[in-house]
């Protein structure tokens, strides 16, 4: 994330080495290219797109996407202090239960974020030949001709990788670690349930009020932190889920045989380029839908080793305080801690098979148009 401009450490600025010096350089370098970026986008709109369609359902699959990219970035560039602090509140609350995230996240989270991208730029470049690459070109160019003959091929395959570096990196990245964090939440909580489930199994005579109180400590604070993840990412999971959801539509309408492929020569270089897209969209929407199912998963799965200590210590007649078993009703009693989508919709399992059916729905209705 530090490379597409959101630097979480909040000692960069405020350290006086050369190196966080030209740390904060390289920022402000990189956000002055993002506006360049987005101001780029809208006038491409505005010059290229609008006076050569019919309709404005044309351009938005299209461009939606940059802007998008353009807003998560802004986002996070504006959350960055409290994303440093949830991280910090996250390692704290994994090394007090000793529960430790696999060293391949490190390795793996890198090459794929970059692999993707890569492995996208020759797809997007190399079908075209020199007078299709001119024939794209007016769309970066906002229909000036200063590109030299023959060299069209070129400097599109440039703009091309610049363009993908910008609109897809730094999506991906945050979709890593928004699903990095939700495996990390989900083995705390199992962990903290298991802990619990092994005392219930065992009958064992520890589960007194020191027990109890400990527990309902534990369980609200990792309940607190799940809250403070849900207000800072919620908003950018619910971009990024735009993101890909239109990717997916996109690709799926685009890929009709009948209608469109047969029309545009350009459309049909660049399908396995469409086929490629869509399916990272439709791999990054299962995986952080399904990272934050998981969260809620644990979640009810904690309210049910609650609920059988509730049950057990009523019938066990052991001495807990009456406040701190009103505790436990109260905890038990709750509903299990779902994240959402900036609350437009949350993540359960048959949210995650409603989203896909809605996406498979809207386009094949779309195609018959």
């Amino acid at each position: 994330m530090f490379l597409f401009g959101i630097d979480v450490r909040i000692d960069a600025k405020t350290s006086g080495c050369k190196p966080s010096k030209w740390c904060s350089v390289y920022q402000k370098l990189v956000t002055v290219l993002w506006i360049f970026y987005f101001f780029h986008t809208m006038l491409s709109v505005i010059i290229v797109d609008l006076p050569s369609v019919t309709r404005i359902s044309e351009v938005l699959p299209r461009k939606l996407p940059d802007v998008l990219a353009f807003t998560i970035f802004c986002v996070l560039k504006n959350r960055r202090r409290k994303i440093f602090y949830l991280l910090r509140e996250i390692c704290r609350l994994s090394n007090n239960f000793n529960v430790k995230h696999h060293p391949l996240w490190l390795t793996l989270a890198p090459v794929t974020i970059l692999g993707i991208s890569l492995i996208c730029w020759p797809l997007a470049t190399w079908p075209f030949e020199e007078h299709e690459c001119q024939r794209l070109m007016p769309y970066f160019s906002l229909n000036f001709s200063y590109i030299p003959e023959g060299q069209n091929c070129k400097v599109f395959s440039i703009i091309a990788l610049l363009q993908i570096l910008a609109s897809r990196p730094l999506k991906q990245a945050f979709t890593i670690l928004y699903t990095f964090v939700c495996c990390l939440m989900r083995k705390i909580l199992i962990f903290h349930t298991k802990s619990c489930e092994k005392l219930l199994a065992n009958q064992s005579p520890i589960l007194d009020n020191k027990f109890l109180k400990r527990y309902l400590i534990e369980y609200d604070s990792i309940i607190e932190v799940l809250q403070s993840f849900e207000r800072i990412m919620s908003f950018p999971a619910l971009l990024v889920q735009i993101y890909d959801c239109m990717s997916i539509f996109y690709g799926i309408v685009n890929l009709d045989p009948i209608k469109e492929l047969s029309k545009n020569i350009l459309l049909e270089k660049q399908f396995i380029l469409v086929v490629y897209a869509s399916s990272v969209s439709l791999i990054s929407f299962l995986f952080l839908s399904s990272a934050a199912t998981s969260v809620h998963q644990a979640s009810k799965a904690a309210k049910d080793a609650q609920e059988k200590m509730f049950k057990q210590i009523l019938v066990s007649g052991q001495g807990i305080g009456r406040g701190q078993l009103a505790l436990l009703f109260v905890s038990y009693n709750n509903p299990a801690f779902t994240l959402s989508a900036s609350g437009f919709f949350y993540f359960t399992r048959p949210t995650i098979f409603a989203a896909l059916g809605s996406i498979m729905t809207y386009s094949l209705l779309v195609m018959q148009f």
